[in-house]
């Protein structure tokens, strides 16, 4: 008869992390290169402490792996099975809330959601840079960059427009707030409508806000209809280990973050969209942020058939083709 003493209510998400073949081998990679023998670690948001125990392998002398969920303890039988017991010291709290008696000498770090910052990742590492790292500490990520793209994305606009009725209720209020929120989709680099756009670089090694904001403007390539805008980051690990969860590229657990268009937006080649957006936290000490966003866009169709432009004009994007092959 089997005893189960851990109730891990987040497997899933565990077992996708760990089983991310391109997060793990960028991760341990850039700790080999990282790590020196004798290193003290602190493992900011440890989770079950892989990236703890793959520092000890790498010569750390000590790891400090804080954690405030119960995965923790899964954390600690793990140490122990490993033989790392005595060289880890775990802290079942908020990093905001750790003193440690000895700074440390690097600092290695996944608290990464699909855009990157919404799992309020800065304000964590800003205070542990103040007040758990020595001035010279090495950061592992080193920085991270973060994109966006106006997308076409149905089967993902399917998703939020099957809340409009169920079961022949009226089911609006959630499509009101799914409309509103990120999502974690799979997005094809075919659905990107734009030459995708830097929203924001972060160099862990300085100073930074721990509010991100920003104003970009895309210009639409194709006629197209904009279902939502999608977000994604690369992530700078060490010298010459990078990571990227941009569509199109390798899988990753994170996919790409999809923020919604509701109601879908129909668009020509040559069409503006000004998109401003912001990230914040949601509360001091919060694992999530708020993200808030806006846009404008022109409508170029309109226009045109306010000129009478004819379906066997050439299409007035300057794509040389007629406008009812192109844009009509």
């Amino acid at each position: 008869m089997s005893q189960h003493r851990l109730a891990l209510t987040r497997y899933e998400d565990y077992y996708a992390m760990l089983s991310d073949r391109v997060r793990m081998e960028a991760y341990e990679r850039a700790i080999n290169q990282v790590v020196q023998r004798g290193d003290h670690v602190l493992d900011l948001g440890a989770g079950t402490g892989i990236l703890g125990f793959l520092a000890l392998k790498a010569g750390a002398e000590r790891v400090y792996a804080i954690e405030k969920s119960d995965s923790i303890e899964l954390a600690r039988e793990v140490a122990h099975r490993n033989g790392f017991l005595e060289r880890i010291e775990f802290f079942k709290e908020s990093s905001l809330d750790v003193i440690l008696t000895r700074k440390a000498d690097v600092l290695v770090s996944e608290t990464l959601g699909s855009f990157g910052i919404d799992e309020n990742t800065l304000e964590f590492i800003a205070d542990a840079k103040k007040r758990l790292l020595k001035p010279a500490a090495r950061l592992l990520p080193r920085g991270m960059n973060l994109f966006l793209s106006p997308v076409e994305a149905p089967d993902t606009f399917r998703k939020l427009s099957f809340w409009q009725e169920v079961s022949g209720l009226d089911f609006s209020p959630a499509l009101e707030t799914f409309s509103k929120k990120m999502l974690v989709e799979d997005l094809p680099d075919s659905g990107l409508l734009s030459t995708p756009m830097k929203f924001s670089g972060i160099d862990f090694h300085t100073d930074f806000d721990v509010i991100q904001d920003g104003v970009l403007r895309f210009v639409m390539q194709r006629a197209a209809t904009i279902h939502g805008f999608a977000g994604w980051f690369e992530l700078e690990l060490s010298e010459g280990v990078k990571l990227s969860t941009a569509p199109g590229k390798e899988k990753t657990h994170w996919k790409q973050a999809f923020f919604p268009a509701w109601p879908s937006v129909q668009v020509v080649r040559g069409d503006v969209l000004d998109l401003s957006l912001e990230v914040t936290p949601q509360d001091p000490g919060s694992d999530n942020t708020t993200i808030s966003y806006n846009y404008r866009c022109t409508q170029l169709a309109n226009e045109w058939q306010e000129m009478k432009v004819g379906r066997n004009d050439p299409c007035p994007c300057g794509s040389s083709r007629k406008f009812k092959k192109c844009c009509g």
